[in-house]
């Protein structure tokens, strides 16, 4: 199944448009900023951070420590820190207890953060057990994770061996969505994409927008999942989804068979532009199919976390899920789409992902990434073309970044002991860490002569939201929320309702709508279609590059962008 021109571009496409208003909803505030230099706020959080300990231990924790950095003379802070670490340290040990290893790494490494590992445990010791509790159940194929197996560069075409074997194990996926009625007339309406074992118990690999009407909450009509295989084209096989990640398109699926081949996982690391791969799978329903090319492109920045590969290789709809694999038959990507209105510009998501996301697609039901919550962009010191790191343009309001007294302005260089240069890099390293974690951030604050002072700080990382856009403006008054949306900086003039533009965000929809510094800026209408994934902007406006000439503006961005993290 291939994704639309359209469906890609609402990842992060926005535009000047004409106005017109479908169902959607007021955007309001419901948040405020932490001020740790106010009293008022300050005796806030410690309430606030009170209520937590009850039910998230390590989140108070990390709170509690936030609250102990940035004040002094509050004497409850200690003992609420105190207490928020002696429940942290029980919720581990509950954890090892009842062999939840997954939760019991993230509580020790959140701990071992902040100095205090718990006794008679380490990192690796934990991680055997892990590996342990893995044999035992089977899953042989988590504990080889540690072990990948690099791509092999040689430009030679796959024996007929391994291309037999690769197509066994390779499966079409079939989506029975009942009938879908247009014109009073009733069509099959069948999603169809590939997927490819990895486990010998039946387990194999596909795109979560093939299989998502069985488990989006949001669609309410019949949907049947089945596979085909290879060697067998009339017998439909009932699958379940057991985990899955919307945002890098991945699922894992189970069936009751046993597989005619499994495929080994590589390491998409090693590739690059111009290597030859081969992508496997079911292009219009046609299985066993085989069609080679090369990787064109790296880091493609299609997906709102995440980059992915471009490659040649002709892809139709049907390809969506399958193996991207090398000259041995290991997996180096899974085909995620090819864009309709450009034939010959097809996509794959690296195996790296799917290393990654394997254990938590195993645990089952739906992956939650980690984030900061915050908006911004790679970086660069007064003077300099290097980048050094992601400097901090805007802050959800009570998000990790404000709860641990990161400011505007600051740049980050490193996450979890990991140096970042890039938005990119930030966001991989995100990939890497589990939500409801306590995580190390070093970074520089810039003084106003351009001057820098290195800084840590301790942050308690969130689940990322679907839309984190519509968290903005539901936790912010429109004004601030237009940074991060539209790339503005606006300063309130006055007490009327205009504004002006303080600084504008290179590349941003403000700054490719021609606005500059000093342009005056009335905010008529600001929307939010959450259901559509955008919000629409009504500004009245007068431009420098416009001779202050009046104008009205429409603004249209995405709830989601790859500037998130």
């Amino acid at each position: 199944m291939h994704r639309s021109l359209s469906s890609i571009r609402r990842l992060f496409f926005v535009a000047v448009i004409p106005f017109a208003f479908f169902s959607c909803t007021t955007a309001r505030a419901s948040h405020s900023y932490i001020s740790y230099s106010s009293e008022r706020s300050v005796l806030y959080e410690i309430d606030r951070t009170k209520v937590t300990l009850d039910k998230n231990p390590l989140e108070a924790l990390a709170r509690a420590w936030a609250l102990r950095e940035n004040t002094d003379g509050f004497p409850a802070v200690d003992t609420l820190y105190l207490n928020a670490l002696d429940s942290s340290k029980a919720a581990f040990q509950s954890a090892v207890d009842s062999g939840r290893w997954s939760d019991a790494i993230r509580l020790y490494s959140s701990l071992s953060v902040l100095s205090h590992p718990p006794a008679e445990w380490t990192t690796d010791l934990l991680r055997k057990r892990q590996s342990d509790a893995w044999n035992e159940a089977g899953n042989r194929i988590l504990t080889a994770l540690e072990m990948p197996v690099a791509s092999t560069p040689e430009d030679e075409a796959p024996s007929t061996a391994i291309v037999a074997r690769m197509i066994r194990g390779t499966v079409t996926v079939w989506v029975d969505r009942g009938l879908r009625i247009e014109g009073g007339v009733g069509y099959a309406d069948r999603v169809i994409g590939s997927g490819f074992f990895i486990d010998d118990r039946g387990y194999f690999i596909t795109n979560y927008h093939v299989i998502a009407s069985e488990v989006d909450p949001s669609y309410e009509g019949f949907s049947r999942l089945y596979i085909k295989l290879a060697g067998d084209t009339e017998t439909r096989i009932p699958a379940r989804v057991i985990g899955w990640d919307p945002v890098l398109d991945i699922a894992l699926v189970k069936t009751e068979i046993q597989p005619p081949a499994v495929f080994q996982l590589g390491s998409s690391s090693d590739l690059k532009v111009g290597n030859r791969i081969y992508a496997i799978g079911s292009p219009a329903g046609l299985e066993q199919t085989l069609t080679s090319g090369i990787v064109s492109a790296q880091n493609r920045r299609l997906l709102s976390l995440g980059s992915i590969l471009q490659i040649d290789a002709p892809i139709n709809q049907g390809n969506s899920g399958g193996p991207i694999v090398d000259e041995s038959g290991r997996v180096q990507a899974i085909v995620f789409a090819g864009i309709e209105q450009f034939e010959g510009l097809n996509f794959a998501i690296p195996v790296e992902y799917l290393r990654i996301l394997l254990p938590s697609l195993y645990e089952g039901g739906k992956i939650s990434h980690s984030w900061l919550g915050g908006h911004g962009r790679t970086a660069t010191l007064p003077g300099s073309t290097q980048s050094v790191g992601v400097r901090v343009f805007y802050a959800v309001a009570g998000g990790p970044l404000d709860v641990a007294g990161i400011p505007k302005g600051a740049i980050i260089t490193a996450v979890s002991g990991t140096q970042v240069r890039t938005l990119e890099d930030v966001q991989n390293a995100l990939i890497r860490e589990r939500p409801e974690s306590i995580i190390r951030i070093d970074g520089l604050l810039v003084s106003p002569d351009g001057s820098t002072t290195s800084r840590h700080w301790f942050v308690y990382v969130q689940a990322r939201p679907e839309k984190p856009g519509l968290q903005i403006v539901n936790s912010d008054i429109p004004s601030r929320a237009l940074l991060p949306l539209t790339g503005f900086e606006l300063e309130p003039v006055g007490n009327t309702k205009r504004y002006l533009v303080s600084s504008v965000v290179r590349g941003s929809i403000a700054d490719e709508s021609g606005f500059s510094e000093q342009d005056v800026v009335e905010i008529r209408e600001f929307r939010v279609d959450e259901k559509a994934g955008f919000v629409t902007i009504q500004l009245f406006t007068k431009r420098r590059k416009s001779g202050y000439l009046d104008a009205f503006i429409g603004l249209f961005a995405s709830l989601d962008s790859p500037s998130y993290f």
